[in-house]
């Protein structure tokens, strides 16, 4: 029986499981403006950045509704010999608790796949350097947001020490929305990453709206309307699948009672599907792993009982 057991579990463990890891470092997080003291090593150790940084809403921010804010940097190369940066988007410079989701804001898109304040660039051309993030606030008011950086200098005095900067306050008014201006449903959360190979259906909930166009385009790239059907106030798209590691962008034109309204342009971004570990798999291998060697153990335990028996026989022979 305790064969048949040990059996069993040795069969368990070679069977595979389906775990695997997603590919890639850490990269784009929600991030204090320090990372806690250890992102880019101890804060008492950072060298000045002289980057120029800026921060501009792209219109109008009206409450419940998407805004897209743009951050600049200018000064790379000219500055610092630059080979990889981290940007924060950031509502306060207290480093802790200083993310915009804690004054208010929801990140809708941080212009990468994901819903960060935190963005690492790999590499760094000459120039300015332009980063947007879709945000939505929920307060009516006045809110101040700010830019920081963290990067390394291959040239210079302060060459090999990690160089942090941050900006002045930049003020974002957040207007009330007129009751009849046609709009997207506030709790709207818009895709954000998808899988190669693979179309995104879009149902876009909107209030006051008569008509909407959906767009797309490469970044920066031609524009294409996409054919919609509407049912109730949800109104239906479909973006095309990506044949490779790409991303899209694509936006609403909303038509009403009031002026025409034009979201940001959304960012969705196109990566080779991801290999996610089976949490049930994972604790299953535990126990089978603990089980084997509970196994191993009872089974060592007859075998040296008769070796103390027999020693016992032969002492008392003796």
């Amino acid at each position: 029986m305790k064969r048949k057991l040990v059996l069993l579990i040795v069969l368990s463990l070679l069977v595979p499981l389906h775990v695997s890891g997603n590919p890639g470092g850490v990269g784009n997080s929600l991030e204090n403006m320090q990372c806690g003291g250890a992102c880019h090593g101890d804060a008492n150790q950072n060298a000045t950045s002289n980057l120029q940084l800026s921060l501009q809403p792209s219109g109008t921010v009206w409450v419940g509704q998407p805004a897209e804010i743009t951050v600049q940097i200018s000064g790379l190369q000219s500055s610092h010999a630059i080979d990889q940066i981290g940007i924060f988007l950031l509502s306060s410079t207290n480093a802790n608790g200083d993310i915009p989701t804690t004054d208010g804001w929801s990140i809708l898109s941080d212009g990468m796949g994901g819903s960060n304040n935190y963005i690492e660039y790999s590499s760094v051309d000459s120039g300015v350097l332009s980063h947007s993030w879709i945000l939505r606030s929920d307060e009516i008011g006045e809110k101040n947001l700010y830019v920081s950086v963290h990067h390394g200098d291959n040239s210079g005095t302060d060459a090999g020490s990690p160089f942090f900067g941050v900006s002045q306050a930049f003020s974002i008014t957040v207007e009330p929305i007129p009751e009849n201006l046609q709009r997207i449903d506030p709790d709207y959360e818009p895709p954000r990453s998808r899988d190669v190979g693979e179309s995104t259906n879009i149902c876009l909930e909107t209030i006051a709206a008569s008509n909407v166009v959906l767009e797309w385009r490469e970044p920066s790239g031609q524009t294409y309307q996409l054919e919609t059907t509407q049912k109730d106030q949800c109104w239906k798209a479909e973006l095309p699948e990506a044949l490779t590691e790409s991303t899209i962008e694509w936006r609403a034109v909303l038509e009403g009672e009031g002026p025409q309204q034009t979201t940001p342009w959304f960012s969705l971004v196109s990566v080779k599907p991801s290999w996610e570990a089976d949490e049930t798999a994972l604790q299953l291998q535990s126990i089978a792993h603990l089980a084997f060697f509970f196994g191993l153990v009872l089974l060592l335990q007859p075998s040296r009982r008769k070796h103390d028996e027999f020693k016992e026989y032969v002492e008392e022979s003796i």
